[in-house]
């Protein structure tokens, strides 16, 4: 059994915020820092106590992850246990936004004001994501749209951008970064963490939602913009909404705010 030096890293976020700590072979800094959440990764000087710790060993040529001191999982890859660490994270995350309802949507800001990009996997969130974060837009998240019920402010979940084989990057800067295998029902795909500076700025703050688009998949390269009635924009909103039973008792309030001051597109 070998013995390695460590890195202890810490990462927060949330509402009210949850704070993870890292501990970790100082082997994997590099992959790390480049894959799980690197836009809000600290080596905080002063010792924190966070809510949730994970650490990672290296036992005879095994990786093994553990969570508050359960094994979670263990492997040979280590880059498949960062795969692993990075939806754990993602989740206690999540967890900490468990009051805010949740959209499958990628959410950005622009001069402090809030866009939700709604729209089901392929519809060209992360695509959209880049190509406006190189435009001086911040990400709050290319797959999470985290909104507050009460004062419609959307909250970031800056988790590392996945890129996939259908996204315009060259090889040789895809090299450079974390790859791993993803499943998806029909076929395994090579994917690449990507830290959201490579492309632009991150916002680490909530903002004011102010306008709300639907992506929809389409053949053609042709494309326009239009604005949405309620009646036309309301199916789209619940059907990308992951948690409606927090509007269950609110709805005709949330359904009120959401098209009161918030612009809908199409």
């Amino acid at each position: 059994m070998m013995h390695f030096q460590r890195n202890l890293r810490y990462l927060s976020l949330g509402d009210p915020v949850r704070t993870v700590g890292l501990d970790y072979p100082s082997t994997l800094h590099d992959k790390i820092k480049n894959s799980v959440f690197s836009s809000l990764l600290t080596d905080s000087t002063h010792s924190l106590n966070p809510d949730i710790n994970y650490i990672i060993k290296l036992l005879d040529r095994k990786y093994y992850l553990y969570r508050n001191k359960r094994k979670t999982h263990q492997n040979n890859d280590s880059h498949k246990i960062i795969y692993a660490l990075e939806w754990q994270i993602i989740n206690d995350f999540l967890h900490a936004y468990k009051n805010k309802i949740k959209f499958h949507a990628a959410s950005l800001a622009f001069h402090n004001e809030g866009t939700l990009f709604i729209g089901n996997s392929g519809t060209g969130k992360t695509s959209l994501s880049i190509m406006l974060m190189k435009h001086h837009w911040q990400l709050l998240s290319d797959e999470f749209g985290i909104l507050d019920l009460n004062i419609l402010s959307v909250y970031p979940l800056p988790r590392n951008i996945i890129i996939k084989p259908h996204h315009a990057i060259e090889q040789s800067q895809k090299d450079r970064y974390v790859n791993t295998i993803y499943r998806t029902d029909t076929k395994k795909i090579e994917i690449h963490y990507f830290p959201p500076s490579v492309f632009g700025k991150t916002a680490k703050k909530p903002v004011r939602l102010s306008r709300i688009y639907y992506l929809k998949n389409t053949d053609s390269v042709d494309f326009r913009i239009k604005p949405l009635k309620q009646y036309q924009a309301l199916p789209q909103l619940l059907d990308h909404l992951n948690n409606p039973r927090l509007i269950k008792k609110s709805f005709l309030k949330f359904v009120t705010s959401i098209f009161h001051t918030i612009q809908h597109f199409e």
